[in-house]
């Protein structure tokens, strides 16, 4: 159980603060109710810096950048659900197969589990994943996002980092592990 103790408690940190946040910004930006549908969503705008950062809540129906979005409610939710389901299988057993040493890639897969299981919370509950931070560079916009994607892309990018480390501490040994040239 020790094991899993990072697993445990870092995922369940990670969702208690995107669902905590999602609702907060919902109760705080949206007119009325969530609707059943993502793009009848009502929500106020709060500017933090003109060019660069705002708050708007916004249902995405898709996957990353809205990937999806287009396919009918009746196979979309299913589909994502399964899909996320799946990945959290795939992430359990590779932190389960990890080694003692890769300490960065369990960090990395308590981060993704944790996002993973903060959008299907969403998607579950509504339908759709709600997202609430909107980044631009004035005209350039970056898709909004939320804490569970903030959680996905630091695992993926410690994963990435973890996956060079062990690559550059292969090459290590097996330079010392070759006889010298003679």
């Amino acid at each position: 159980m020790r094991r899993y103790l990072l697993l445990i408690v870092g995922t369940v940190l990670w969702v208690a603060a995107d669902q905590w946040s999602k609702i907060a910004m919902v109760d705080w930006l949206v007119i009325g109710d969530l609707p059943e549908k993502a793009q009848n969503i009502s929500s106020r705008v709060h500017v933090v810096s003109e060019a660069f950062f705002k708050f708007r809540v916004v249902g995405n129906p898709g996957a990353a950048w809205g990937l999806f979005r287009g396919l009918p409610d009746s196979l979309r939710v299913p589909f994502f659900v399964l899909i996320s389901l799946v990945a959290i299988g795939a992430i359990g057993s590779l932190y389960h197969r990890a080694r003692d040493d890769q300490r960065l890639l369990k960090w990395a897969l308590t981060f993704v589990l944790g996002g993973a299981i903060g959008n299907l919370i969403d998607r579950i509950r509504t339908g759709y994943v709600i997202d609430f931070v909107e980044w631009s560079y004035y005209e350039h916009t970056w898709p909004n996002f939320n804490v569970a994607d903030v959680a996905i892309s630091l695992g993926v990018g410690l994963i990435v980092l973890e996956m060079i480390l062990d690559r550059k501490r292969d090459d290590e040994v097996q330079k010392t592990a070759q006889p010298p040239s003679a």
